[in-house]
């Protein structure tokens, strides 16, 4: 359990990199990370480190005055805790203890100058406090002056290695005149196979669940791949094709990319043929960016957080807690969704999406935070537009799109464009869900229940217990939701198993397993 605070605490990391000086400012909130500000500065402290590994004091005035900067941002914070790291370049600088003493003099917190080992644990733990790993899971994140590879399984790092390659580093050495031509390209891939064929076997087993790149390299080569592909899925022959454009541009000036950050561009052709390399050598079949990285690592060991098996459960819990979900509610509401789904997921074909119905459940209720009318669309819009560590973009909108539609008419999922089997399993999703809050309406101290439901060609059929009390409104919620269904093309069925029951006017038919009669609506 976290120990509660009347003043929440606030965390800082700094990230001091080869090329870029990052910072983030946090604060814990029910027990989770709740990012207040992120800063970065191109700094290339490698620009500056030379054959003899002296770093030029132009390199440390821009370090330096980067920390200036960064002081600024949380110096009038109350107790912050703060944590600042450094990786490759000032780990080779012979004259590192020079510039450290001077950021001393800036911020009063130590320069902790770790390893590559160290590095990597902290990479891939920033990346498993992001996302949901696999079992097994392969890391790659291009520094300016050194890459780090990790493997691991779950949350777990197991292989953790720092090679001597990187974006800033390689640019000094291959791209340094602007050229870009077969011939450098060559070199520069040359160079870093050299660097991966030093990995241990196990890195060479292919058998990977995930395969993870992060940093702002791996992420500006994504941004040039989905403006030319559509999307940012990096394959190898995408990688070849955008050496092919990247030659054909000739010299870095040239490069032109929209969604690329203009500073990032030049490093793009050496940070290439790391990532080139990376896939022929493993070898690797496909890559996804992932946000997570060293400054999260170093983030969420500072605040001592502990992971969660699931980063998306602890994503849940903490969306539910700033909000101020009901959770008795919630939780009720959750448990009859999920009763629901047991009858129906492997007709359905739902099994894959249980918990996705679940998240739904509990968060349905957050738009009440900003009031009651129209609390479904405002629930969407907070679900949409909010950081959930742990969901992919197709997940957390498939997740605002049940709530968008948890209740009244529909019209959130008629209006969208969404691929028809993918529509079809939101569809059934929203029917569970739908059905899940009408059985828990008034906050009832126990929930109404269904005798049982069926799947049927084009929808359900609800079995009504007739002994129930107030079972005239639940009645005519059942058949305002018939007409709401059906504007989704699904139908719902509504009919007893026990006898007759007569309440205000509401009939509901006596039936056989042979014959079942509906109730019209």
């Amino acid at each position: 359990m976290v120990a509660t605070h009347s003043q929440p605490r606030h965390f800082v990391a700094i990230d001091m990199g080869s090329n870029s000086f990052h910072l983030v400012i946090a604060r814990e909130q029910d027990g989770s990370l709740q990012i207040l500000h992120k800063e970065k500065q191109q700094v290339q402290l490698a620009v500056g480190l030379n054959a003899q590994n002296i770093l030029s004091q132009e390199a440390m005035d821009r370090g330096l005055n980067c920390l200036r900067d960064f002081n600024q941002r949380f110096s009038n914070l109350d107790q912050a805790q703060v944590r600042l790291v450094a990786t490759h370049t000032l780990r080779v600088a012979k004259n590192r203890e020079q510039f450290i003493e001077a950021a001393l003099s800036i911020m009063p917190y130590p320069v902790e100058v770790i390893s590559g080992h160290e590095e990597a644990r902290l990479i891939y733990n920033g990346i498993a406090q992001s996302q949901v790993l696999g079992k097994r899971n392969i890391v790659i994140d291009i520094g300016g002056g050194s890459t780090e590879v990790v493997l691991g399984q779950k949350n777990t790092p197991t292989h953790l290695s720092s090679l001597r390659c990187g974006c800033v580093s390689f640019n000094e050495r291959f791209f340094i005149d602007g050229q870009i031509t077969p011939a450098s390209f060559r070199a520069a891939q040359s160079a870093a196979d050299k660097q991966f064929a030093s990995l241990s076997k196990e890195y060479f087993s292919g058998d990977w669940d995930l395969v993870l790149g992060s940093s702002g390299t791996v992420k500006a080569i994504c941004e040039a791949i989905q403006e030319q592909h559509g999307d940012e899925t990096i394959t190898l022959p995408r990688l070849k094709q955008l050496k092919l454009t990247l030659i054909r541009y000739g010299h870095i000036n040239q490069i032109q990319f929209a969604n690329v950050d203009d500073k990032r561009i030049p490093l793009v052709p050496a940070g290439l043929a790391i990532l080139i390399s990376f896939f022929r050598r493993l070898p690797i079949q496909q890559l996804e960016f992932s946000p997570g990285a060293l400054r999260e690592g170093v983030l969420y060991e500072l605040a001592k957080i502990g992971q969660y098996q699931d980063i998306r459960h602890r994503t849940v819990n903490s969306i539910a807690q700033l909000y101020h979900v009901d959770m008795p509610h919630a939780t009720k509401v959750r448990d009859t969704a999920m009763a629901l789904f047991e009858q129906v997921a492997d007709e359905w074909a739902l099994r894959p999406h249980a918990r996705l119905l679940a998240y739904a459940a509990t968060l349905h209720e957050i738009g009440l935070h900003i009031n009651s009318k129209a609390l479904h669309k405002h629930g969407a819009y907070i679900i949409s537009n909010s950081d959930l560590p742990g969901f992919s973009e197709a997940l957390q909108q498939d997740l605002a799109r049940l709530i968008a539609n948890h209740r009244k008419k529909p019209t959130e999922l008629l209006q969208a464009e969404i691929e028809p089997n993918h529509k079809l399993t939101l569809i059934r999703l929203v029917c569970l869900l739908r059905l899940a809050v009408l059985l828990n309406l008034g906050r009832i101290a126990k929930a109404l229940t269904l005798d049982k439901i069926q799947v049927t060609q084009d929808g359900l059929i609800l079995f009504i217990p007739s002994h129930k009390r107030k079972i005239s409104l639940f009645m005519k919620d059942l058949q305002r939701e018939q007409k709401h269904m059906s504007s989704l093309g699904m139908t719902l069925q509504l009919v007893s198993n026990l006898g007759t029951h007569a309440d205000k006017g509401v009939d509901i038919k006596q039936d056989t397993p042979e014959a079942v009669q509906a109730v019209a609506s």
